[in-house]
C-alpha cells in the first residue's frame, strides 16, 4: 500500500512512467544490442587505425572534427504521439493500479523530498518580509487598519449602528396617509396599463386592489399554521423584503399564502379565510406560470402590488422583518422582531459594514498599489505579488484580532468591525491561495528547469557520437 494518495490524472501519470522505465531497463540490458554496439565500436576503431597507417589520419581527424561540430538528429527519433494514446497503452502494459513506491525506490523517493524542500525554502527566502521595505510597508499598513478598526466603534454609533427604532416615530399600519398614497399609485398604475392595451381589463386589476392573501390571518390555526395575530409579517415570505418578491408575487397570482417554514395553503375570499387546503410549492410555481399564461398582464400587476405592499408597511409601527432571516432562524428574527429590529435597521447596518469594508479594501488597495512602486526588475513579478499580499493579509489579520479584543473587554458587540472581518476573511479565501498556486507555479518551475538541464546535458553526449 502506498503512502501518498493520487489523483486520477495522477494514477494514469504512474503508469506511462512505469512502462516508459520498463522499456528503459530492457534497452539498457539488451545484451544482444550490447554486443552489437561493443562491435560497431571496434570495428570504427579498426576502420580508423587502418586510415590512419595508410597516411589518411590528418583527413580522418578534419572530418571526425566537422560532423561532431555539424548539428545533427538521428534519422530514428521517437515520434511525440498523443497523450490519451500514451496513457491508453501504459494501461494496457499495466492494468493494475501502479503507485509512486513501484517506480522510485526509497533512497530516490528521499531525495526527491529533499530537493522538494529545498526548492520551499528558496521560495520562502525570496517571499518572506525580511527586507526594510516590506517591513515598512507592514507596519505602515498594520497602523492604517488598527486605527480605522478602532475608529469604527465611534464613527458607527454616531450612525446609530446596532440600534433598534421607535415605534412612536412610526404610523400605524392601517393610517389613512399610507391607505390614499397606495390606493393613488395603484390607479395611477391601473390607467397607465390600460391606456397602453386599449383598456384590456381582467383578473390584474382585482389583484391591484384585494387584500393580498399573505395579509389575511383568519383561519391559520385550523388551517395547521401559526401567524402569531400581529406578527403576522415575520412569518409569511410575502412580507419577506427580498423573498417576498418570489413568493409574494406569485401568492398574489394564485390566492395562496406562504409562511417562513415553507408551507402553503389556498385562501377564500367569500368569506376571507386561510383553508386547510395545503399547496406545494411545485403547485404555486405551475399555477403561477398558467396565470401568467392566461394574461401577461397578470404579472406586472403582481409585481406592482407587492412592491406597494412593501412599500406600506416599511414605515409602520412593526415594520417589515430582517430579510431573510425568519426561514433561517425564527427565533433569532422573532427576537430581533419584537426588540423592533427591522428591515430598515437591518439596511442601515448593512451600508455601514459595507462602508467600512470598503475603506479595508481601499486601504489595501493603496498600499498594494505604492508597494508595486519598489519592486525591483530582477524580482519577478509574481514573487513580488506573494510579498504585497504577505503584507496586505497581516495587517488586515492584526486589524481584526484588534477589533475582536476591543468588542471582547468593552462587553460591546456593536464594537465588532465586520466590516474588516469581511476583508480579512477575503484575503484568507483570495490571498491564501493565489500564494498557494505561486508557490505551485515556483515548484514546478524549478524543477522543470532542472530536468531541462538534464536533457541538455543528454543532447550534448548524444551530439558526440
Amino acid at each position: 500500500m502506498s503512502q501518498f494518495q493520487y489523483s486520477d490524472q495522477e494514477k494514469d501519470l504512474n503508469k506511462v512512467l512505469k512502462m516508459n522505465q520498463d522499456i528503459s531497463n530492457s534497452m539498457l540490458h539488451n545484451r544482444p544490442m550490447d554486443d552489437t554496439r561493443a562491435e560497431a565500436d571496434a570495428n570504427i576503431g579498426s576502420s580508423l587505425e587502418i586510415l590512419s597507417n595508410l597516411g589518411k589520419g590528418s583527413e580522418t581527424a578534419e572530418l571526425t572534427k566537422e560532423v561532431r561540430s555539424t548539428e545533427h538528429r538521428s534519422e530514428h527519433c521517437p515520434k511525440l504521439e498523443n497523450w490519451d494514446e500514451i496513457v491508453r497503452q501504459a494501461n494496457e502494459y499495466c492494468p493494475d493500479p501502479v503507485v509512486l513506491e513501484d517506480i522510485m525506490s526509497p533512497d530516490e523517493i528521499a531525495a526527491s523530498f529533499l530537493e522538494l524542500d529545498s526548492i520551499n525554502r528558496e521560495f520562502s527566502r525570496q517571499t518572506s518580509l525580511i527586507n526594510k521595505t516590506d517591513l515598512s510597508f507592514l507596519a505602515v499598513a498594520t497602523a492604517m487598519q488598527v486605527t480605522k478598526a478602532l475608529l469604527f466603534p465611534y464613527i458607527a454609533e454616531k450612525a446609530g449602528y446596532g440600534t433598534a427604532f421607535d415605534p412612536d416615530t412610526r404610523l400605524s399600519h392601517n393610517d389613512k396617509s399610507i391607505k390614499d398614497a397606495q390606493r393613488e399609485a395603484n390607479d395611477t398604475f391601473r390607467d397607465k396599463i390600460l391606456e397602453k392595451n386599449e383598456g384590456k381589463t381582467g383578473e390584474w386589476i382585482e389583484m391591484l386592489y384585494r387584500t393580498p392573501p399573505y395579509d389575511i390571518t383568519k383561519g391559520a390555526p385550523a388551517a395547521g399554521i401559526e401567524l402569531h395575530g400581529g406578527q403576522h409579517r415575520l412569518y409569511t415570505l410575502g412580507h419577506d423584503p427580498v423573498l417576498g418578491w418570489l413568493f409574494g408575487t406569485m401568492n398574489i397570482l394564485t390566492d395562496i399564502l406562504t409562511t417562513n417554514t415553507f408551507q402553503s395553503r389556498r385562501v377564500k375570499r367569500t368569506p376571507m379565510v386561510i383553508t386547510p387546503e395545503p399547496v406545494s410549492i411545485a403547485s404555486m410555481v405551475q399555477e403561477s406560470y398558467w396565470k401568467i399564461k392566461n394574461d401577461w398582464l397578470n404579472l406586472p400587476a403582481a409585481v406592482f402590488a407587492q412592491a406597494q405592499h412593501l412599500k406600506s408597511d416599511e414605515f409602520t409601527k412593526m415594520g417589515l422583518p430582517v430579510p431573510v432571516l425568519s426561514a433561517i432562524n425564527e427565533q433569532f428574527a422573532s427576537r430581533l422582531y419584537k426588540e423592533h429590529y427591522d428591515a430598515l435597521c437591518f439596511s442601515r447596518d448593512a451600508k455601514i459594514v459595507g462602508a467600512s469594508f470598503v475603506v479595508s479594501a481601499l486601504i489595501d488597495m493603496i498600499i498594494g498599489l505604492v508597494h508595486g512602486f519598489f519592486r525591483g526588475k530582477d524580482v519577478p513579478k509574481n514573487i513580488y505579488e506573494v510579498r504585497t499580499r504577505k503584507i496586505l493579509l497581516v495587517s488586515s489579520s492584526i486589524a481584526s484580532a484588534s477589533t475582536i479584543i476591543n468588542t471582547a473587554i468593552t462587553s460591546n458587540p456593536k464594537n465588532l468591525d465586520i466590516g474588516s472581518l469581511l476583508n480579512t476573511v477575503s484575503h484568507l479565501f483570495l490571498d491564501v491561495r493565489f500564494i498557494a498556486r505561486i508557490r505551485q507555479e515556483y515548484i514546478e518551475e524549478r524543477i522543470q528547469d532542472n530536468l531541462q538541464k538534464e536533457f541538455d546535458e543528454i543532447d550534448r553526449l548524444y551530439a558526440e557520437f
